[in-house]
């Protein structure tokens, strides 16, 4: 038995860290956006009865996820799956073939491991329900559960309480990445060191519920344009610290159109939200975007899904 699945990517449009949990997780408050930039996940099932023994086995065509494929999201997820088969003895195979950069912030490991999840429920129907599905995605990764729903979805706890918003489709967004990432862990361990979370007033409460839930049809983009300049991500000024390089691909993109622009997650990439795709192919085209990927970036023109 094999399915195929696209796995995207996605961005934080806004990312506030209120506070922390007693096991010193990050409390988050973020809309997740997912775009149309997707790994390509393979999952390949032989049962006992083909001569399934309960083996995970993971192939990809991304060198750096060989060295210990029992610390990969994917492979971790189809661990847990199978746990839950019982005598459903299997063996697992997953390819992954990467499009979605590493470090970046664009939940790459995540959507993998959804991925396969999503592909363990639909190959055996009933191992497990939806809620315990959701269950499973949060042992594996804080971001694992937004990838299961996909869409716009804010999402809050460590990640794992959602609530899907009005989708934000097909709007033009640009992905920039310098070559060096940056590390989850040593983003998160400045921002407790340095960083300041931010604190939204009453106001700015009711115009995010606004523009997550509106009661009015208004346009994507306008929807974003009425409350983008009260969004942030608290991680963005640990990340800079880290990496600085981030720092260049700002002010290129709003010299180009785009009206909104923040890093995804702990970085390093950066996104940019523009009127329209032609603003895009400008930059792209620009002087300044050449120099950018001669030292190393990457350049992404997608759209939200």
């Amino acid at each position: 038995m094999r399915i195929v699945k696209m796995a995207p990517a996605k961005i934080n449009l806004y990312l506030y860290l209120p506070g922390r949990r007693e096991d010193g997780y990050h409390l988050i408050d973020s809309c997740m956006q997912a775009l149309a930039l997707y790994d390509r996940v393979t999952v390949d099932v032989k049962t006992k009865k083909e001569g399934g023994t309960g083996r995970v086995e993971i192939k990809t065509d991304a060198g750096y996820l060989n060295s210990d494929p029992a610390k990969n999201t994917a492979y971790r997820a189809a661990v847990l799956f199978q746990q839950k088969m019982e005598d459903q003895n299997c063996d697992i195979s997953i390819d992954l073939e990467k499009h979605i950069p590493a470090q970046a912030g664009l939940g790459g490991g995540s959507t993998d491991g959804a991925a396969v999840l999503r592909a363990l429920f639909e190959l055996f129907p009933g191992t497990v329900d939806e809620e315990e599905l959701i269950a499973m995605a949060v042992k594996i990764g804080a971001d694992v559960p937004f990838f299961l729903k996909g869409g716009t979805v804010r999402c809050s706890g460590i990640g794992e309480v959602m609530q899907e918003a009005l989708p934000l489709q097909e709007l033009p967004v640009l992905l920039m990445k310098p070559q060096q990432g940056v590390s989850t862990q040593a983003c998160y361990r400045r921002f407790d060191e340095e960083g300041r979370a931010t604190v939204l007033s009453d106001e700015e409460h009711a115009m995010l519920e606004e523009f997550l839930f509106p009661e009015e049809t208004v346009s994507p983009i306008d929807r974003v344009k009425k409350v983008c300049r009260i969004w942030t991500n608290d991680l963005q000024a640990a990340a800079l610290t880290e990496v600085p390089e981030i720092g260049r691909a700002f002010p290129l993109m709003q010299a180009y159109g785009a009206f909104y622009t923040a890093m995804s997650g702990s970085g390093s990439a950066v996104f940019g939200i523009f009127e329209n795709e032609e603003a895009i192919r400008d930059l792209l085209a620009s002087e300044a975007c050449r120099q950018l990927e001669e030292d190393g970036w990457s350049a992404y023109p997608v759209t939200t899904i």
